[in-house]
């Protein structure tokens, strides 16, 4: 009888699932940027409309398609049977956080019968390694004042001071992806005040990913992408602690 090995050949530390919009062109990048040998992901599309987004009703509209389309894409990954997930969303853009964002991560470790990652908890994880105390925020956004206000309550509700924020204002989800690297830049640049302790991106269709890690090395001090901030944590939880400073600090702890 041929001898099936227990663990994936090639992801034999880690097979992550990673479940992201349709229309987002950024997490896959960034988040296979970060692999390690012997780390395989595991990619799920959600299957969410392009729409033009002009108003916070367009955003709830949005954000009602994702959640339609969620377990869809999650159960495209049971069949390989990740060690881990991560949700390359924002889960207050689904269901407003709390109790109900709760519910939902709940819901997909369930369904796949194993750990997940999503990132309101993995950035509080993050600002609790790198500060250990209250840290006062400089925030990035892609999206319109209602992805706004969810943003600001994760950091909020979790004891932080958003100093300053900055809206995008996307017109549309796939748009995010299509954000110049000079405007980000421009908005890290008009983030970056004396009483601001890090600037912290959200939304995980923006690619900020390359222009936290310039940013940090330049300012001194700690610029957060979504999509990293969220594999440094799910690698963290599967017990994988190997040190990449290329990345940034938070991927020294």
């Amino acid at each position: 009888m041929t001898e099936i090995n227990p663990r994936d050949t090639l992801g034999h530390r880690c097979l992550m699932g990673v479940v992201a919009p349709a229309t987002n062109t950024a997490v896959q990048a960034e988040m296979d940027d970060l692999r390690l040998e012997g780390v395989i992901n595991a990619h799920a599309r959600i299957a969410n409309p392009e729409q033009r987004v002009a108003a916070d009703a367009d955003t709830l509209a949005v954000r009602a398609a994702m959640v339609g389309g969620l377990m869809g894409a999650v159960e495209t990954l049971v069949p390989c049977r990740p060690d881990h997930v991560i949700l390359g969303v924002m889960v207050e853009n689904f269901v407003g956080g709390g109790a109900a964002g709760e519910a939902l991560v709940r819901e997909v470790g369930e369904r796949l019968h194993c750990g997940v990652t999503d990132y309101t908890s993995a950035i509080r994880i993050a600002l609790d390694a790198l500060f250990g105390r209250k840290v006062r925020i400089g925030l990035l956004t892609p999206f319109l004042p209602v992805g706004d206000a969810a943003a600001r309550r994760i950091f909020e509700e979790a004891g932080h001071e958003v100093v300053r924020l900055i809206g995008l204002r996307a017109p549309s989800p796939a748009s995010i992806g299509r954000v110049p690297l000079d405007r980000m830049r421009a908005a890290v640049a008009d983030l970056n005040v004396a009483e601001v302790d890090a600037i912290i991106q959200v939304g995980t269709g923006l690619p900020f990913a390359g222009v936290a890690r310039a940013a940090e090395r330049e300012l001194g001090k700690p610029v957060l992408a979504s999509n990293p901030v969220s594999y440094w944590r799910a690698l963290r939880a599967c017990g994988i602690a190997d040190a990449m400073p290329q990345h940034g600090r938070l991927f020294t702890l």
